[in-house]
């Protein structure tokens, strides 16, 4: 990971639009996704994401904006600065 170099953030329409391609079937009304949306493979990508490197006590199907960013940096092997 390029974490200095990186961006911060990315375009809604850029990073949602590649995870509809990767299978989310939910609403994409509110910044928050649902991991239980994707299908198993990418379930299991922001579960892991989720466990591993965010802060969250509870609600483990709720995949915040920089998790969903950090999910979209490593599909797309794209450079993201998590820090």
């Amino acid at each position: 990971m390029n974490d200095q170099a990186g961006k911060t953030s990315f375009p809604k329409d850029e990073y949602q639009t590649y995870l509809i391609e990767r299978g989310y079937a939910g609403q994409l009304t509110k910044a928050t996704m649902q991991k239980g949306e994707f299908p198993p493979p990418m379930k299991f990508l922001f579960h892991t994401l989720l466990t591993c490197v965010s802060n969250k006590t509870t609600a483990f199907d709720e995949i915040p904006l920089k998790i969903q960013y950090l999910g979209y940096a490593i599909i797309a092997k794209t450079d993201f600065n998590y820090s």
